[in-house]
């Protein structure tokens, strides 16, 4: 999705076509990639800012109501309420719409273990400078397999899946995951309801409400996620930072509240 103007967005989709004499069927991955595509669309019609003001913002803040959207989506109660089979055009069975979760809790775990990969590297409790070839093969392994149900084959590397992209892209993709633990905080609050009261109550027009006026519908300062930093040069101690981004300091605050040290509460959004 992007933002041409205020009130104009362009949405589109980069999918495969239907073999000749089929029709289009989309996969799992294509029906979370419309969701979260359309959860931007939304927010950028209900952004009253510049196309500035929308490119300067957190990408925490960015890409959370389209990880609201794809993780609503994919939930089978809400499956079940918009999803047709293609032939009988009646709702689909009830494991087909049990099998979406699965494949979102696979794909989750998926990014984490990418995502651990790239983090480790990064930690200090790997020496990138010193670390042979074999040993920085080896560290990847062991970060992966953290998350891993299975052990790794003898011959697996992960830098030929995601943890490849997340190592050269830097720490953006933190981002993704801490909108996916705002998200079920949001969705959930820390308490877990049966299937058809969270439909109910995600599809109610007073939890929509309270989501475009707390979330979509307010104006962020167009600050660049740079001023949340300290200056090149300045102490990198907790208390030196403490005091270089304080109120004092000029630099804007991050938009959203900091995640509950509990899932109890819903990150704070719905205080």
């Amino acid at each position: 999705a992007s933002l041409l103007s205020p009130g104009h967005v362009y949405l589109g989709m980069n999918f495969s076509r239907a073999s000749r004499g089929h029709t289009k069927l989309l996969n799992f991955d294509e029906a979370t990639m419309i969701a979260h595509e359309l959860g931007h669309a939304v927010h950028m019609l209900c952004q009253s800012g510049t196309t500035q003001d929308w490119d300067d913002q957190p990408l925490d803040l960015i890409e959370l109501p389209s990880t609201l959207a794809e993780t609503v989506a994919t939930h089978p109660a809400i499956v079940m309420q918009y999803a047709r089979h293609h032939a009988s055009g009646g709702p689909p069975q009830e494991s087909l719409a049990k099998s979406c979760s699965q494949a979102a809790s696979r794909s989750l775990v998926r990014y984490l273990q990418s995502a651990g990969v790239s983090l480790g590297l990064h930690s200090e409790a790997f020496d990138a400078e010193a670390a042979t070839p074999d040993q920085l093969r080896a560290a990847s392994v062991a970060f992966w397999q953290r998350y891993s149900p299975v052990v790794a084959h003898p011959n697996f590397t992960p830098f030929g899946e995601d943890a490849g992209l997340y190592l050269a892209m830097g720490s953006n993709h933190v981002a993704y995951l801490l909108c996916h633990m705002r998200a079920d905080a949001l969705l959930h609050g820390g308490q877990r309801s049966r299937t058809q009261d969270l439909a109910k109550r995600w599809l109610s027009p007073e939890f929509a409400g309270k989501l475009r006026a707390q979330l979509l519908d307010r104006s962020f300062s167009g600050q660049r996620l740079a001023t949340l930093m300290p200056p090149p040069g300045a102490a990198s101690t907790p208390s030196a930072v403490a005091k270089t981004v304080g109120p004092s300091s000029g630099a804007a605050p991050h938009p959203l509240p900091p995640l509950p040290a509990n899932a109890e509460v819903a990150a704070g959004l719905f205080a």
